[in-house]
């Protein structure tokens, strides 16, 4: 029957939904059971940085000790004796060429593309080159830019007896970052008879 009052009406259920109040509670507590989460992301992501950056300093301070180890032992000598040259008439690194503390703070045989691009950085590698290859009797590698801001000092004490010539030596090699906090420090001794 078309257009009779009788066809079943339909009840009509009013609008439910969620109103603005329990919208940010849920908001709220799901923000609390995300924080740790998020916590945890950046811990991770900090710490693989350092981690990397303490898996370079150390592959740095390694392959120092494998150039110290190819020298034979008379020239094995530390960084200090070596390169100590390089700051000498240079105003502003004056410090540097009489103090081996002060000379440790701020050599470095990492140096970058990047990194002598400045006037100091290319006077420092002019001089620098014909050291190295004289003390190393190779050529001074130039590393990436990702690893500027490194220092590698190399540091040797002799272990002798005044009676008997010097048999054996000490060699240090340590690893700064760029903030100048130590990453690596590898130790090894080298001997006169290998």
């Amino acid at each position: 029957m078309i257009g009779s009052d009788h066809a079943r009406r339909v009840p009509r259920c009013p609008a439910k939904g969620f109103t603005f109040v329990e919208i940010l509670i849920v908001l709220t507590l799901m923000g609390l059971v995300a924080l740790p989460f998020t916590r945890m992301f950046v811990f991770g992501v900090q710490g693989s940085h350092e981690n990397a950056e303490a898996i370079i300093a150390h592959n740095l301070a390694r392959e120092k000790i494998e150039e110290i180890r190819s020298l034979p032992f008379e020239l094995v000598k530390d960084d200090f004796e070596n390169f100590r040259t390089v700051y000498r008439d240079r105003v502003e690194f004056e410090k540097a060429f009489e103090s081996r503390a002060e000379f440790e703070k701020i050599f470095t045989d990492v140096l970058t593309r990047e990194g002598t691009q400045d006037p100091d950085g290319k006077e420092t590698l002019d001089r620098l080159v014909p050291l190295y290859k004289a003390a190393y009797r190779r050529d001074l590698e130039i590393y990436g830019d990702d690893l500027k801001g490194f220092r590698r000092v190399l540091e040797v004490d002799e272990r002798y007896d005044s009676a008997i010539p010097p048999r054996m030596k000490k060699v240090s090699v340590r690893v700064y970052d760029r903030q100048g906090h130590k990453q690596a420090e590898v130790v090894t001794l080298v001997s006169r008879h290998k």
